[in-house]
């Protein structure tokens, strides 16, 4: 994997923030950014590829899927043409 290179400014305060809490980390400051901003960017793509339900609907959703199909869904997937059978 090659490296790339981020350049950023910032205001002198948040640099000592960011260089304290590197140095209390024993980080230099460029890992503690990356590490920061990195786990940063996976929470927010863990909260995009995710979809969170109310726990009812989750439990309802869940034993919907263990229960037998209501007949009038049978009745449909029988009517589309060599694509859904239910073997008893």
């Amino acid at each position: 994997m090659g490296q790339e290179t981020i350049n950023m400014r910032t205001d002198s305060e948040r640099k000592r923030r960011l260089q304290t809490a590197a140095d209390l980390s024993h980080m230099s400051l460029s890992a503690f950014v990356l590490s920061a901003a990195d786990e940063r960017a996976q929470q927010v793509i863990d909260q995009q590829s995710a979809t969170t339900l109310p726990a009812h609907f989750y439990d309802d959703f869940f034993d919907s899927l263990t229960a037998p199909p209501a007949s009038t869904l049978i009745d449909a997937a029988g009517r589309l043409p060599g694509t859904v059978r239910r073997g008893d």
